[in-house]
């Protein structure tokens, strides 16, 4: 088994002879088998690229792979394939034969799946074991509601760039504009709602709202100040922007407006301090009427932050009337992996219905201009095929969501595999968005060198 420990180096570097080690693992999982974003998902069915790196100091010729799946719902449809020689201290990845894998819809998101690669060269024979995670969701993904299975509600941040669903951060001021509520510390406050708020299939005509950063849908007098992981008992089912122990006399307080014209009902906490804090944060919820509906009916709430103070002891997420049902994204300083750090400038929605991935080369209006990018893999500078007469920008993201850089036409829609600093990229996925007056079209490039 190709496991390397320090005393493995000393032997290798010591003796003759190759020794092959696991590098990048890819998923090729495009329409239509796959929803593009790079991982294994229940239902999916994609290619998976290996790259074998040898770190001894001999080459080894004719090598071949075998891979093997212990779960029989992750099936290796194309088990075999070849890298012919791998020289002394050099890479090779199985890009022309790469493996097929189908996954069973029955496998759980985020099920770790062990894998083996048997290697087989002139000389050399070894096993390397190795797992992947079905549908792991990392910090671009939605955060889907549970413990249960299919979730309901799903959190999308402003990240979640690679997803229809994903909010874009447009802040709604409504100081002055809308009514202050004068909450006093640890105060729940209930207000007649101008239109019906569907939460978990349930009706409410009411809201109430808290001095600590919560909201509830219908009649309750709980005013928690202690906040604590959800699902919880200590609430009913809530709409958490930042419960924490706030204190609204100190500041602008507590606001609430219904802004007919764009169907939305808006929960403003304006510039609040946490008890015995120093710093205001601002924030706002937001519930849509049902004329701008969900898959289910309920209706689509939308948490922005302003600003991104006092988050370091709060919770952040919404649960069910039942309290067994929740989405976590903050608590105590601890993030789903699925959700994006709290910073000045963060939107996330909460809405039902399955994630939809935005497809490679997908246009979102009509437009004359084509946008790819080739070679693909990259293994040089990449360059972007786009109509002469279109304008706009090219952004570049990493998986995280990480700005890594912007291109105009002054770079001839070129990119030379650099960030915004000049300095060389690692391997991997990048996502790439062309914005120009009268289109977004998206696309997803695996840098292989």
């Amino acid at each position: 088994m190709a496991e390397v420990s320090a005393d493995d180096i000393s032997l290798i570097n010591n003796n003759s002879g190759p020794f092959i080690l696991l590098g990048t693992r890819t998923v090729l999982d495009s329409p239509p088998g796959g929803n593009n974003n790079g991982r294994f998902d229940p239902g999916e069915n994609g290619s998976l690229l290996l790259a074998l790196r040898n770190i001894g100091n001999q080459g080894v010729n004719n090598v071949t792979a075998l891979l093997r799946s212990t779960d029989p719902r992750f099936v290796i449809a194309d088990s075999t394939t070849s890298y012919g020689s791998i020289p002394a201290c050099s890479t090779r990845i199985n890009s022309t034969d790469p493996f097929r894998v189908q996954v069973d819809p029955s496998i759980p998101k985020e099920t770790p799946i062990q894998l083996m690669l048997l290697v087989n060269g002139t000389g050399y024979c070894d096993t390397i074991y190795f797992r992947l995670v079905v549908g792991e969701v990392v910090m671009t993904d939605p955060v889907p509601d549970g413990p249960r299975q299919p979730p309901l509600y799903w959190a999308y941040d402003d990240v979640d760039s690679s997803y229809v669903q994903h909010p874009e951060f447009s802040w709604v001021e409504i100081n002055n504009l809308g009514t202050r509520l004068n909450l006093s510390d640890d105060q729940t406050v209930q207000i007649d709602l101008p239109f019906t708020w569907q939460f978990y299939s349930t009706n409410y005509n009411q809201i109430s709202i808290c001095s600590n950063g919560w909201v509830a849908p219908g009649y309750t007098t709980a005013t928690a100040y202690y906040n604590s992981s959800l699902p919880t008992t200590t609430l009913p089912g809530v709409v958490c922007a930042n419960w924490d122990d706030l204190y609204p006399p100190y500041g602008n307080g507590v606001w609430y407006f219904y802004d007919t014209p764009n169907h939305r009902f808006v929960v403003e906490w304006d510039s609040v301090y946490y008890l015995g804090g120093s710093q205001w944060d601002k924030f706002e919820i937001i519930i849509y009427d049902q004329t701008i509906p969900t898959p289910t009916g309920d209706n689509q709430l939308i948490v922005q932050y302003l600003t991104a103070n006092n988050y370091s002891s709060s919770t952040v997420g919404i649960q069910d009337p039942t309290q067994t049902i929740a989405i976590q994204c903050l608590f105590d300083g601890s993030y789903h992996h699925g959700s994006a750090p709290i910073v000045a400038g963060r939107a996330v929605k909460y809405t039902t219905g399955s994630p939809t991935a935005i497809c490679e080369n997908r246009n979102q209006s009509p437009v004359r201009a084509r946008f790819y990018a080739f070679p693909n893999p990259a293994t040089a500078s990449i360059r972007f095929n786009v109509d002469q007469n279109t304008a706009g920008i090219i952004t570049i993201y990493d998986q995280t969501g990480r700005l890594v850089r912007t291109l105009s036409r002054e770079n001839r829609w070129q990119w030379d595999g650099k960030d915004k600093n000049g300095k060389p990229v690692g391997r991997g996925v990048y996502f790439c968005r062309l914005k120009s007056n009268d289109a977004q079209l998206e696309t997803k490039l695996i840098l292989t060198r």
